[in-house]
């Protein structure tokens, strides 16, 4: 007790202590190991052979079926993170101002989605999209279209289950934020004759950026870890980072190769997060 009232540093690390030890264990631990794994060497039909080299690095450098599936990664969880913050910003706000019995329904709609496990997701959207489906029935039968199409296996089908997945995370993060907004703003801004745009850039945004930078950077995790969905729903063409990972872990039976790759996905889920942190900085 002496030394803590002496130091009174020591206090907050010792009551972290146990949480950072936890994360260590959890996190740290695999994440070390499979650092240490993709250094190995791979000599089929082994998994992996003891030793130290940057070859596999050296690939991911200079292999371009690597790099288009970095830019297909990034590419589509971005726009996947974008368009389901612009819908769950809409969604939130709507169920924010509402009261009573449909603010529960819909709270209770957009659980739903976390509910179903992400293969039974997939199947629906192989009975949904096809050009026997649901959908193209529907659309034939009200005279949009002439004949059944099938909208699996675009970039746009991969999308769309992205968006689908990340939803739902990004709207309970943004109805968090609009749960500490003040209404009275929002009615002070209104008496004094503010437009609606400008009541958003003025009032709504300032106080939910917080919300929006996190549904963001929480989305885009997502979409970069997500492999099933695009690799079933969209083209063979559309290699991702997890569907590299899943075909060198499974298919090669290459670890060390897996392992770098899934180092590479580390890093830039961590370049997301410090970007995520310097946004929420600014704003």
């Amino acid at each position: 007790m002496v030394y803590v009232t002496r130091h009174p540093w020591f206090l907050p690390l010792l009551m972290m202590a146990p949480a950072v030890l936890l994360i260590a264990v959890v996190f740290g631990q695999p994440l070390a190991m499979i650092l240490r794994m993709s250094l190995n060497e791979w000599q089929p039909p082994k998994f992996y052979v003891d030793g130290a080299t940057l070859d596999h690095y050296r690939r991911i450098l200079s292999d371009s079926v690597v790099h288009q599936a970095l830019r297909n990664s990034l590419v589509l969880a971005g726009l996947a993170a974008v368009i389901s913050v612009l819908l769950g910003y809409g969604l939130a706000f709507v169920v924010w101002a509402r009261t009573g019995r449909w603010r529960v329904v819909m709270i209770g709609l957009m659980l739903c989605p976390l509910l179903i496990s992400e293969i039974s997701v997939i199947f629906g959207w192989w009975m949904f999209l096809p050009r026997n489906g649901m959908l193209s029935w529907a659309l034939t039968g009200v005279g949009l279209i002439d004949a059944p199409i099938s909208l699996l296996y675009h970039p746009a089908t991969a999308l769309l289950a992205l968006v689908y997945i990340i939803l739902p995370f990004s709207f309970f993060i943004l109805l968090a934020s609009f749960q500490r907004l003040d209404r009275q703003h929002l009615e002070a801004s209104a008496d004094l004759g503010a437009p609606a745009f400008a009541t958003f850039r003025e009032v709504l945004l300032p106080q939910t950026w917080k919300g929006v930078v996190l549904a963001l950077s929480q989305g885009f995790i997502w979409g970069v870890g997500t492999y099933a969905s695009p690799s079933a729903l969209g083209p063979d063409t559309l290699w991702t980072m997890g569907g590299l990972v899943e075909e060198q872990m499974i298919g090669r039976a290459n670890w060390p190769m897996a392992s770098a790759l899934a180092t590479v996905m580390v890093i830039m889920i961590a370049f997301a997060l410090t970007l995520a942190q310097m946004m929420d900085q600014e704003g």
